[in-house]
């Protein structure tokens, strides 16, 4: 099952650990106890209104809002000491799945918590609680918690765990990048680019989605570096990404001017581009385009909603193209793997202000509420009225036509985004279905030895309306990688300025 770190919605719950080791018989029992699932129907407030009376979302508090925070969880931190042994992460999982669960699964999740640990118990015969996290953990557990079959609930190693507080607290990144996301070409040599940061070199050098690098440093990126080859002599396309991202990385390590041989089309070019620590968060960009007549476009690209901010931005760069006075403004979403609640909520009232709103429905019956209105994002808790909780700095709004590009990576905030704004009446949406998790909202939590778990705990309604777990654009456009190497054009955004002339 394909899952990404950034198809991240909801709260980041911190889970705190003991100090002190355990002592245990090895020979003890160590299954852990059973933890009941409680499945509600709505709460009531007494207004007669749905609402949050106590719970879930009441344990969750007003102090959190969905931004990211890493808190004190303290009902589950009760029910575990979080030790970093086998026997902690087992019982720390199931104490989170169970109350917690509220995704779409058909899956039996007390058949599952008893067939994985008898799975562990044969890999660690003595009691769970005398071994300590490991990689032979790490690959037990991937497979314990994609069994729920739900894009968005998965487990996280170490690694990726900290990728995903790093993105959403904006620390700085471990090493130099040069700030571009970049693929192999299939059957091909060269890397194509797909993604640019604007605060990174790649990006003040004019390198945009759609060029491909030939050569770094003097290295040609040809399929001749050595890469993994199979047993038929075929080049595996991730083997081969590896080898030059070999060379991509050894080049940026050097934190000096580096010569990139570009190609975008027939156009053959070279940029000097200099790595440097970038922080782990991506925010929106934008730019003025043109189509083959010359005509203006705005390009709104947002990477992801993923960390404080990113709504402020949205706002601002829709300020901007509403200086500019162009013919029509593109949003592109593609490969955007989703963030935080108040984020996109945020973001998608700078175009839709009175649809700009969400509910999360908990498995205890129990509901928040998100909703944008003159600037602000207001939730909505424990059946009280609508406190603000963060605000944009300077509010705008987007009334002329706009385009949506999506893409099978766009997922959770992004699918909700475009469903939000398409409700507005003016936008078009072009590109591929998307990953499929527009319908729920997720808790990251972490789990023993710094790993962590992403949980579905949210069905979501967007406008007033039931949330959908894919989006279908308007127009279907397929995000052909080799035919935009090949040509440099981007055949879903020439779509989008076609649209917008209409």
């Amino acid at each position: 099952m394909k899952k990404s770190v950034l198809t991240i919605l909801g709260l980041s719950l911190l889970l705190a650990s003991c100090n002190q080791p355990q002592v245990v018989d090895p020979n003890a029992d160590d299954k852990t106890p059973f933890i009941p699932r409680t499945v509600s129907g709505p709460v009531t407030c007494p207004d007669g209104t749905q609402g949050s009376a106590r719970g879930i979302a009441g344990l969750l508090g007003a102090d959190q809002k969905d931004r990211g925070n890493l808190v004190t969880l303290s009902a589950l931190r009760q029910q575990t000491d979080l030790l970093g042994t086998v026997q902690d992460m087992l019982y720390a999982s199931k104490s989170i799945i169970n109350p917690l669960y509220f995704g779409y699964s058909s899956v039996d999740l007390q058949k599952l918590h008893d067939t994985t640990y008898t799975t562990f118990k044969q890999t660690y015969p003595k009691h769970l609680g005398t071994y300590y996290v490991d990689d032979t953990t790490d690959a037990l557990m991937d497979e314990y918690i994609n069994a729920i079959q739900d894009g968005h609930t998965y487990y996280m190693d170490a690694q990726i765990w900290k990728l995903s507080n790093d993105s959403s607290s904006n620390a700085p990144q471990a090493t130099p990048t040069f700030g571009l996301r970049q693929t192999t070409i299939p059957g091909q040599d060269g890397l194509l680019v797909v993604n640019v940061r604007a605060e990174g070199a790649a990006f003040a050098a004019g390198l945009r989605r759609g060029d491909v690098i030939l050569s770094v440093d003097g290295q040609a990126l040809t399929r001749t570096i050595p890469a993994q080859v199979g047993a038929d002599g075929s080049v595996n396309d991730s083997a081969q990404m590896a080898a030059f991202g070999k060379v991509i990385s050894a080049a940026a390590a050097k934190q000096a001017p580096v010569t990139f041989v570009v190609r975008r089309g027939a156009a053959q070019r070279t940029a000097t581009l200099q790595a440097s620590v970038l922080n782990g968060m991506e925010y929106p960009w934008g730019e003025i385009r043109n189509d083959a007549t010359g005509r203006s476009f705005y390009y709104l690209r947002v990477p992801t909603f993923m960390g404080q901010g990113v709504a402020a931005r949205v706002h601002e760069l829709v300020a901007e193209a509403r200086a500019q006075g162009v013919s029509g403004l593109v949003v592109d979403l593609r490969s955007n793997g989703g963030g935080l609640l108040t984020e996109f909520v945020g973001a998608v009232g700078a175009f839709v202000p009175d649809k700009a709103t969400q509910q999360v429905r908990y498995v205890d019956g129990t509901s928040t509420t998100f909703r944008y209105n003159a600037g602000k994002v207001y939730y909505n808790y424990s059946c009280s009225a609508p406190q603000a909780i963060s605000a944009v700095p300077a509010a705008s709004l987007w009334t002329g036509k706009v385009a949506v590009l999506l893409n099978g990576g766009s997922a959770s905030a992004s699918e909700m985004f475009s469903q939000n704004i398409k409700l507005g009446g003016q936008a078009t949406l072009i590109g591929e279905e998307t990953y499929g998790v527009g319908d729920t909202s997720t808790f990251h939590l972490e789990l023993p030895g710094e790993r962590g778990i992403s949980v579905t705990a949210g069905r979501v309604s967007v406008g007033g309306q039931a949330s959908t777990q894919f989006v279908t654009p308007d127009i279907a456009v397929r995000d052909d990688l080799a035919a935009l190497a090949a040509s440099g054009t981007d055949a879903a955004l020439q779509t989008a300025f076609t649209e917008l002339l209409k």
